[in-house]
């Protein structure tokens, strides 16, 4: 059969191509009989319904996906709309948005089959019965009007059996030229920490197995060493790493600064993660940049102790954020902080509090956005309870 997964992007900005995409493709590809192909419509804003309608009178696919976020699912359903008014093809949603807002997803007449969970076996589960979804685990879909719930699927225990995403469908020179040469990896899924604006405790909560898993460090250093040899003379110069906390594990950084340098890496291809700040040690810092690594992220979010520890449970001392700055600032590693304005209970004079510690840190870039309650997350309900938003979908 053949799948078609579609990059929903027609209004926003986009830096990297879908990372998620890019493993399911692959996956689809290299560990079943099925086809897939990726349809990226970030380059095709204002012309993204011919273009599509190219692409779906050539592949002419069984099954459309998409996989969601909070941020580009209206755009999603617009898509799929459209795909339902001209085409009978079944469309299938996935991604976060699906999987903590299943209720709200499936209602929608543009989607036949949302995903609740990770969507490689489930996808080719699905395929492979044919798009005979009773027993497939892991979906819910419509049967004469009436939703069905599935029995959940379980999270992918071990990450090396996926195979490395395929990029082929993306239009990567254009991406170098907008992300200055960065290609997207990511070495774990999951995180432990409970930080109430983000997903992450939410979807601990509906997904069934051990959320936090890592691949091995040989495994990741086998990936780049094809992306070297694969894009290396189309531009390609940097990898960003999209792990939620690069650092979790001190021995599994040193373990893969050791091998990067070891390959000779550090000496043709640079490196950023994300951090937080009471994980950061000298001994790992000092590591990271002798192996290539040129930046860390690392998300504040409040410099008020109450807004930052109570409100937002980041659990982390404004010594601990200091120490942090002063380790990543020895090493000369450019430092991006991020500062979130809008919380439930935050005065002007808390907020400044953050503008004060972000003019100390002195980093290279700083961001300040604005809250956003994402769906199901505690900071949602905790906006909801203090009326500053309606409990709507």
């Amino acid at each position: 059969m053949k799948l078609l997964l579609i990059e929903p992007n027609i209004e926003g900005y986009a830096l990297m191509p879908t990372l998620s995409l890019a493993v399911l493709k692959s996956f689809i590809n290299n560990r079943t009989e099925h086809r897939a192909k990726i349809i990226d419509l970030v380059f095709h804003k204002h012309d993204w319904k011919t273009y599509l309608e190219k692409e779906l009178e050539k592949e002419k696919p069984d099954l459309i996906g998409f996989s969601v976020l909070s941020f580009n699912y209206y755009q999603a359903l617009e898509i799929a709309s459209h795909i339902k008014k001209n085409h009978d093809i079944k469309i299938i949603f996935g991604g976060v948005h699906a999987i903590l807002m299943p209720e709200q997803v499936i209602k929608n007449k543009e989607v036949d089959i949302i995903c609740t969970g990770e969507g490689e076996t489930a996808l080719k589960e699905l395929l492979d019965s044919n798009l005979n979804v009773k027993k497939v685990r892991g979906i819910w879909y419509k049967n004469k009007g009436k939703i069905v719930r599935n029995k959940d699927n379980k999270l992918i225990e071990k990450l090396d059996s996926l195979p490395f995403p395929d990029w082929n469908d993306f239009d990567l020179k254009k991406y170098f030229l907008i992300n200055n040469s960065h290609l997207p990896i990511m070495a774990s899924r999951g995180c432990p920490y409970n930080c109430t604006y983000c997903s992450n405790h939410a979807l601990k909560k509906k997904l069934k197995g051990r959320y936090v898993r890592f691949r091995t460090v040989d495994n990741v250093i086998e990936e780049i060493a094809l992306r070297i040899k694969q894009y290396y003379r189309k531009g390609f110069r940097y990898l960003f790493f999209y792990d939620d906390t690069f650092i979790l594990d001190k021995n599994y950084v040193l373990e893969f600064c050791r091998k990067y340098m070891g390959r000779g890496f550090h000496k043709i291809l640079k490196w950023n993660v994300n951090v937080r700040a009471n994980l950061v040690t000298e001994e790992i810092i000092k590591a990271m940049k002798e192996a290539g690594c040129y930046e860390v992220r690392m998300g504040v979010e409040a410099g008020n102790d109450f807004i930052r520890n109570k409100v937002y449970k980041r659990n982390m001392t404004k010594k601990e954020i200091s120490d942090a700055i002063r380790i990543i600032k020895k090493y000369n590693l450019q430092l991006r902080l991020q500062f979130i304005i809008g919380a439930p209970y935050e005065t002007l004079e808390m907020m400044q509090e953050s503008f004060d510690m972000a003019k100390k840190s002195q980093a290279d870039y700083i961001l300040f956005p604005k809250l956003m309650p994402l769906p199901a997350t505690e900071i949602r309900q905790m906006c909801i309870d203090a009326e500053y938003i309606p409990n709507t979908d």
